[in-house]
């Protein structure tokens, strides 16, 4: 059994082993102890149980051991690295990214108690996954959550992944449907498979589906990373997903490079993502790259292309048939859209699209390949999309006289099979990528299309929404080491790709009808670190509807920015931005100079010795130098935070009055510095457990119909209550846990170092 209270970084003995407390959890007749090896190298970390498992302290010892200079040197250092001021970070210090101040600032707001959400909407490139993973990682490091559910477009989980364990150290778990079903086996059947890890990433393709998505939000999520957050706002099934989930989290982060499309009400719903209450905006963080980063920058031309005599005949033929349709139906301009959108993609596309009308009105049956069959959902692991693929014909796009109708696309039909054999734009696409005589990323919005360019081009490789993980791979690694020139990718199979190490050249072969697409296309590239100046091609159809496409866009962009412009004042200014990142360089340098080993020997007691420089004798004279840890205590034992106290004082040094007074003195004023910042950190975490708790007290209306000849019924509707208690019992936890945490009930001074003269 325990025989004093616990602290974390204590020296205990358990099971025959020296070990560290590194997190101790308080239950109602237990307690969860996380342990990890005092010394390295040793045994992997331990959860125990308390008091199943004795866990014995180690009395700390009070006399000062005397060590070499070297190695008290280098614990001074290691003590000083980790010491984090109120306010600041901790997890940094350690992760492998680059310091830029801008990235620190989300962060520190959460750690301040500013917000539960924030939007991250730096333009693309600027490293949005980074700084959710610094929240995340700081919070894990601060023991202030446990449970991590990232929700991204499947291509995006293996980078997620990698960004977590790279630069964080953080293990997460890539979940989809083969691998729970693998996992399922192993556990007992009333166990749910999305427990069992702390951070958790997966598709929100995969979450939506109506099979997955009760078993994931059973679950405890403290923070809910919402990747790509446009798209999810953009689908109804998306959306309902990722709102039940983000109205159930401690924490929401909510990541997009294109918040606002020209569209008022898609940006309101998605900053209501977990909202509490309808004034309850996020914290929004909008960076444009001009303003963060220097560098070259991005140039931007507009290559106009005169069709040729054939592609004005298919453009004559369209407009033929589109002007017999509005004159039988005039309110079908937006299917006919649809139209005009594959005849700006390719004249190919076009004729592909047209010969499905055709041969459905000659009552031809369509098969697989033609993109009709429906795929099943459990078909899919979530790992391919389906956004790509060519549209299907609107269902109300026709003409009373199927006869009529049949000439007029018949005669469009060889228009554009005979444009597709010489296009203008893939003609033009060939002479730029010969002219420039370096690596492109070719972007086009079908599936199709971007098949047909591939062979255009050589059969390059394609990246399309259809592809899996493995495949996907492949071609990117085909494209990235050198393997091919060019890449032709959609909009659905180019998400989150980081190709600015090896390309600075972007080619849209049409313009995308949303302005977030054609941002999201560029920024593939325009990337940090990336070293060239970045080009961005577009091609527009000279004396075709393409153009008032792009007029469309300046509008809907100039919306946006306009809605954008001024999202309010930042919540960490610029200035205290850059002392952080200062400090956090001062303290990775300590680090490596340091000696992490040293600070476990320092919980049994202090250390002292000689100071040898003839300078530091000077300037000290006969005056001592004491180092001091100071320590906080929330109610579960756990540190609320530590500080470093140094002292100059006159021999006798221990237990002298001016001693014991000034770090007295010293320790009161950081605690009350402390607390402030910690007690608007909880406040602010402890509102949003309440309401959460609120909602979850709320049974959602249920219709309720028992069954004639069984009891399905009746058993799925207690299922459903079950988990719903089961909930409610999760989030109460929480809130009491947040109120425990947030009341220190000891403070505690240890005297660490001594320098004598």
């Amino acid at each position: 059994m325990v025989r004093k209270t616990m602290e974390v970084l204590q020296l205990v003995t358990a099971r025959g082993r020296r070990w560290r407390v590194a997190d101790v959890r308080a239950y109602e007749s237990c307690r969860l102890v996380t342990l990890i090896p005092a010394t390295a190298p040793g045994p992997a970390a331990r959860r125990l149980l308390t008091p199943f498992d004795e866990v014995v302290p180690i009395a700390r010892v009070q006399r000062p051991r005397r060590v070499s200079r070297r190695r008290w040197r280098r614990a001074c250092r290691a003590l000083i690295a980790e010491d984090v001021p109120p306010g600041s970070l901790q997890a940094a210090a350690g992760a492998g990214f680059d310091l830029l101040p801008y990235q620190l600032q989300p962060a520190m707001a959460v750690i301040r108690g500013l917000g539960t959400r924030v939007l991250l909407a730096d333009e693309v490139g600027l490293g949005k996954t980074v700084q959710a993973s610094l929240i995340c990682a700081e919070l894990m490091a601060r023991g202030r959550v446990e449970r991590v559910l990232v929700l991204t477009p499947a291509g995006l989980r293996d980078q997620w992944a990698a960004e977590l364990a790279e630069r964080f150290g953080i293990v997460s778990a890539v979940a989809g449907a083969s691998s729970l079903r693998q996992l399922a086996r192993t556990l007992p059947l009333d166990v749910n498979p999305w427990r069992t890890s702390p951070v958790t990433i997966t598709s929100v393709d995969y979450v939506k589906r109506p099979e997955v998505l009760p078993a994931v939000s059973a679950c405890r999520w403290d923070v809910v990373v919402i990747d790509e957050a446009h798209a999810a706002v953009g689908d109804s099934e998306r959306y309902q997903a990722a709102r039940l989930l983000a109205a159930r989290a401690s924490y929401v982060l909510l990541l997009t490079a294109t918040p606002h499309s020209g569209d008022p009400r898609t940006f309101d719903a998605l900053c209501s993502l977990g909202a509490a209450e309808a004034d309850d905006p996020p914290l929004v963080f909008r960076r444009l790259r001009q303003d963060v980063r220097g560098g070259p920058g991005r140039r931007t031309h507009l290559l106009g292309i005169r069709p040729s005599a054939a592609e004005q005949r298919m453009f004559e033929a369209l407009a033929r048939y589109q002007d017999a349709v509005r004159l039988e139906q005039p309110g079908q301009a937006l299917a006919l859209s649809v139209l005009d959108k594959r005849a700006f993609s390719s004249a190919w596309s076009l004729a592909a699209s047209v010969d499905r009308r055709l041969r459905h009105l000659e009552g031809i049956e369509l098969d697989v390949a033609d993109g009709r069959q429906l795929h099943l959902p459990f078909e899919t692991d979530g790992e391919t999309c389906a956004d790509d693929e060519p549209p299907e014909w609107p269902a109300n796009l026709a003409l009373a006289d199927r006869t009529a109708e049949k000439r007029l696309l018949t005669g469009l039909y060889h228009a554009a099979h005979q444009a597709s054999g010489n296009e203008s734009k893939v003609q033009a696409l060939i002479r730029l990528l010969r002219r420039a005589r370096e690596p492109g990323l070719v972007f086009t919005e079908y599936r199709d299309t971007a098949m047909h360019l591939s062979q255009c081009l050589g059969g390059t490789p394609v990246l399309h929404g259809g592809l899996d993980r493995a495949a996907r791979r492949s071609v990117v690694e085909e494209f990235t080491t050198g393997n091919a020139p060019v890449l032709v990718a959609t909009d659905a199979g180019g998400q989150g790709l980081n190709l600015h190490r090896r390309c600075r050249l972007a080619i849209n072969l049409e313009l995308p009808w949303n302005p977030i697409r054609l941002e999201q296309r560029v920024g593939r590239v325009d990337r940090i670190g990336q070293p060239r100046r970045v080009h961005a091609v577009h091609f527009v159809g000279r004396d075709t509807g393409e153009s008032e496409i792009r007029s469309r866009l300046e509008q809907r962009t100039a919306i946006a920015r306009s809605s954008l412009a001024a999202p309010g004042p930042a919540p960490v200014d610029d200035e205290d931005a850059e002392s952080e990142a200062s400090r956090l360089a001062i303290a990775r340098r300590l680090r490596i100079h340091g000696d992490d080993a040293a600070l476990t020997a320092l919980e049994g007691g202090p250390w002292w010795t000689i100071r040898a420089r003839a300078k530091t004798r000077r300037r000290l004279g006969r005056r001592e130098i004491l180092i001091y840890r100071v320590r906080l205590t929330d109610e579960t034992g756990g540190i609320a935070g530590s500080h470093l106290v140094g002292l100059a004082v006159s021999p006798p040094i221990l237990g002298s009055a001016s001693a014991r007074s000034a770090i007295t003195d010293a320790a009161a004023a950081w605690s009350a510095e402390f607390t402030a910042v910690d007690q608007r950190f909880w406040q602010t975490r402890i509102r949003r457990e309440e309401w959460i708790v609120a909602c979850a007290d709320v049974l959602d209306p249920v219709i309720f119909q028992p069954g004639l000849f069984d009891r399905r019924t009746e058993r799925r509707r207690a299922a459903d209550r079950a988990s719903r208690e089961a909930f409610r019992d999760l989030v109460r936890a929480r809130l009491d846990e947040a109120r425990r945490r947030s009341r220190a009930t000891r403070c505690d001074v240890d005297l660490m170092l001594v320098l004598h003269p």
